[in-house]
């Protein structure tokens, strides 16, 4: 019986000893993955999103409201390819092959995110405000929404994203998450809910037209403004999805629910990068313009190396 019992015991320690190797191989395999995919994703992150900034500045057809605060957004894209997936790739190297400072650059890549993150949820608001008001309060748009306030707006965003990155690099993490979570929170909702406007806006509208109560001018305007919008809605889309499994971490890290997230870190983060590479590739979808100007640079940029 005493035989019989330490038999067990061995083979329950040994089951347990395949099953955590298997899971750190699996988790190595993952960040294998994750390492690869940032590496290839990485330059194409920067180049597309210069290229829509280049887009907006060069062609004048381009260069309405909307397309300037994405072209903000786009700058932040642009940086988590220049700053966010660099450090990312090179923490991930350095902690499969066992470098000590692997930490350091963990902390760093963490820090830029985490700004990044939040100044991209400031931005979200922007972008459906911005829509908001030009269907809702038209008379008003070119009133409230000028260069000015946009610039000033953008100013302000920087300012909040850094304050509470700030307190992400001195590791107050309590006032960060607490921050950070009000951000999040209150995107999460003022984009759903001017989206819920949104939509009774453009059905009222679709229901003039169908009446045919709307001028030809009126008409126009609403076709424009509703495409700017539809843009939007994939934008936001693909962020929310891009960036769930991070919200998920928020929610539960800020009340204290859980010390460390539950989700692979490196698999979270290579989610909210991979949003900077498809966001250029949304505008150049909706945007027939912008899509000539990017994809006739790149042809072009081919052509000159392969001479």
């Amino acid at each position: 019986m005493a035989n019989f019992s330490l038999a067990s015991l061995t083979s329950a320690s040994n089951t347990t000893s395949g099953e955590s190797n298997a899971a750190d191989v699996s988790l190595e395999v993952s960040d294998v993955i994750t390492l690869i995919l940032n590496a290839i994703t990485c330059p194409f992150t920067v180049l597309l999103n210069v290229l829509v900034i280049m887009a907006v500045k060069r062609r004048s057809r381009l260069q309405t409201n909307s397309n300037i605060l994405l072209t903000r957004l786009a700058i932040i894209d642009a940086s988590t390819g220049l700053l966010g997936q660099p450090t990312f790739i090179l923490w991930q190297i350095f902690l499969l092959l066992g470098v000590s400072s692997s930490v350091v650059i963990k902390n760093l890549h963490f820090d830029v995110m985490s700004t990044l993150l939040v100044a991209s949820c400031f931005h979200l608001m922007m972008v459906t405000f911005e829509r908001l008001i030009a269907m809702k309060f038209t008379m008003y748009y070119l009133i409230i929404v000028t260069d000015s306030t946009i610039n000033l707006a953008v100013l302000l965003v920087w300012i909040m994203s850094l304050i509470i990155g700030f307190f992400r690099m001195i590791k107050n993490l309590q006032i960060f998450f607490f921050l950070s979570s009000i951000v999040i929170s209150s995107c999460i909702f003022s984009v759903t809910f001017s989206y819920m406007i949104l939509y009774h806006e453009t059905s009222r509208h679709k229901k003039k037209m169908k009446a045919q109560q709307l001028r030809l001018e009126e008409l126009e305007t609403f076709t424009r403004e509703n495409k700017a919008l539809k843009t939007t809605v994939f934008v936001v889309g693909a962020v929310f999805i891009c960036f769930l499994p991070v919200c998920f971490c928020f929610m539960l890290l800020t009340p204290g629910i859980y010390d460390v997230c539950i989700i692979n870190e490196a698999l979270m983060q290579t989610f909210a990068m991979i949003n900077s590479f498809v966001n250029p590739l949304i505008y150049c979808w909706r945007q027939k313009e912008m899509r000539k100007f990017v994809f006739r640079i790149r042809t072009h940029a081919v052509h000159s190396v392969s001479e």
